[in-house]
């Protein structure tokens, strides 16, 4: 049952343009070094853009923010709005560090 689903998964995927032309689903191009550097940045990225999403929640709203939106206890106002704003920002910076650090390592290594 699993082999079937995969396969399946696997056709579909193939059938979208642009997504059979990764071997072997990596990028190509980016050595093993360049990756590692740029998942350390993206996490530290992504842990400093929640850090500052916080703060500000704390000092806009004057609240904490949630700390479970999924929960039935947190107003579904909050839960959309952190979820929307971290999801967004945390996104964009952990896309930002990775293309900066990949740069950065790319200059240092020519």
């Amino acid at each position: 049952m699993i082999d079937t689903v995969q396969e399946k998964f696997e056709d579909l995927r193939d059938r979208l343009p642009g997504t059979g032309d990764a071997p072997d689903g990596e990028n190509a191009g980016i050595s093993q070094t360049e990756s590692v550097i740029a998942y350390a940045t993206a996490a530290g990225a992504a842990f400093l853009t929640r850090q500052v999403l916080m703060a500000g929640w704390r000092r806009t709203l004057d609240r904490e923010p949630p700390k479970n939106p999924a929960s039935h206890e947190v107003d579904w106002k909050d839960a959309l709005m952190w979820g929307a704003l971290s999801g967004a920002l945390v996104g964009v910076a952990r896309i930002a560090s990775r293309r900066m650090s990949t740069d950065v390592y790319r200059s240092v290594k020519s």
